[in-house]
């Protein structure tokens, strides 16, 4: 099982973090001490690192959409006006609509050819030639011709109509080219700047890039000086802030949205191991029933409703308690085979909305899932009751060599940054923080405002 090491310096609140990601990481500090800013970078790091090539992707194919989506228009447009089914059938507008609609079924690079874009486009760019030349042959007022040419760019100055085609031909025969060479290049090299600025547009990222950031794997530099590499054996995070997020209809928030998403699919797995199905049990024995996903129709899309063992309650998920939510997460992505051991899962704070006896109960299925997947965990927690429970869990199931605490503390009396101290395997530093706390209540109504 490959070990992580993950480290932020002098960022925000964070004056210093080395994080070890080993099996079981427990993160304890105050509010504002930078817990959500270490695990929110982190799910960029992963996810940014694996999605790489397909973000790459997404933005030359979108490039490349934009101009097919005004060829169809312009000619759909053109076709209306000339009402002429002989023009229609002799220069294949719909060819022109099919080719485009197989472009945008086209989902990432993983399953498709740079040179198989590269040919629907062409044979998009010769059917629209083939329109717009006969198109132009017609008896039509100049002024709509050339409208529709400007639309598309082509400048019509100094050349005639076919002329003017034919450039609008090379020119974007050129830039095919040179789009995909230059997706080619990006694939190859992996720019870091070209990485940050990716992950910048896809997780809508507010705040500036860390000055120093670093993920290891098994000790090798996934941040190198020019390029980030790959991870092997990490291929993804996920990223639980809050159990709310169910709730959500559209929303803006990009994390929430990711994790919405994979509650409400459906992954089509083949079979489950014997441990991955007494997992779910346990998660649905605690739940004294299950979450189950309602498929939706042309107008109605996937949702989760809760039902209870003997039937008698039926709700949507976003109207059960919050705890009952805490536990669905964990149901859903087990059922969608997303816990294993290429996967980081992220949680703030899972005790907010848990009863006593159900942190207990959560913090062991953390544990279990740790011994018995592999699957890798850091948290971000306030409550001793947690903290506790996964400590002397891990330390019962055998896991505590590889379970790692870690307390925020200031770096001195005037700072507001952190350095997150390394515990090891030790919490007492940890209780010490929260009996902070407690000596405080003393003070209450013996101080001035």
């Amino acid at each position: 099982m490959s070990k992580y090491k993950y480290i932020i310096r002098d960022y925000h609140a964070i004056k210093e973090a080395e994080i070890k990601l080993d099996g079981i990481t427990v993160l304890s500090g105050i509010n504002g001490c930078g817990k959500s800013t270490l695990s929110r970078w982190l799910y960029y790091l992963i996810n940014g690192a694996k999605g790489f090539e397909i973000y790459l992707f997404d933005e030359y194919k979108n490039k490349i959409g934009n101009i097919l989506s005004r060829m169809q228009f312009a000619c759909a447009d053109l076709e209306r006006y000339i009402r002429k089914d002989d023009l229609l059938d002799k220069t294949s507008l719909y060819k022109l609509i099919q080719i485009i609609n197989e472009f945008g079924f086209v989902k990432n690079i993983r399953n498709v050819k740079i040179d198989t874009i590269e040919d629907l486009f062409l044979e998009a760019l010769h059917v629209t030639k083939n329109f717009l030349t006969e198109a132009m042959s017609m008896d039509l007022p100049y002024t709509r011709k050339a409208r529709i040419l400007n639309y598309l760019n082509i400048d019509v100055e100094d050349k005639d109509f076919n002329q003017a085609i034919e450039y609008f031909v090379e020119q974007n025969t050129r830039l095919i080219n040179k789009l995909s060479s230059q997706l080619k290049k990006d694939i190859q090299e992996r720019e870091i700047k070209k990485f940050f600025d990716l992950i910048n547009e896809n997780f809508e990222i507010q705040n500036d890039i860390p000055s120093f950031i670093q993920l290891e794997e098994d000790g090798v530099d996934i941040i190198e000086k020019d390029h980030i590499s790959t991870l092997f054996n990490l291929q993804q995070a996920v990223y639980i802030d809050t159990p709310m997020a169910v709730e959500m209809g559209d929303t803006e928030n990009i994390l929430w949205k990711a994790l919405r998403d994979i509650m409400i699919n459906e992954k089509q797995i083949d079979e489950f191991q014997l441990k991955e199905k007494k997992l779910m049990l346990r998660v649905k024995g605690i739940l004294e029933g299950e979450t189950v996903l309602e498929k939706g129709d042309l107008f109605k899309t996937n949702s989760l409703r809760y039902i209870s063992k003997d039937k008698k309650v039926n709700i949507l998920l976003k109207d059960a308690a919050t705890g009952f939510k805490t536990f669905s997460y964990l149901q859903r992505l087990l059922e969608n085979g997303l816990l294993n051991d290429e996967t980081l899962l992220m949680i703030d704070e899972p005790e907010a909305h848990l009863h006593p006896q159900w942190i207990v109960e959560f913090a062991r299925l953390l544990v279990l899932l740790n011994k018995e997947l592999g699957l890798k965990i850091m948290i971000a927690s306030h409550n001793p009751d947690m903290v506790a429970a996964i400590h002397d869990i891990a330390n019962k199931e055998g896991v505590l060599e590889n379970t790692n605490f870690y307390v925020a503390q200031p770096e001195n009396q005037e700072s507001h940054q952190y350095i997150f101290k390394d515990l090891g395997h030790e919490v007492g530093e940890i209780f010490e923080s929260f009996n902070i706390a407690l000596d405080n209540i003393s003070r209450y109504g013996r101080v001035d405002l």
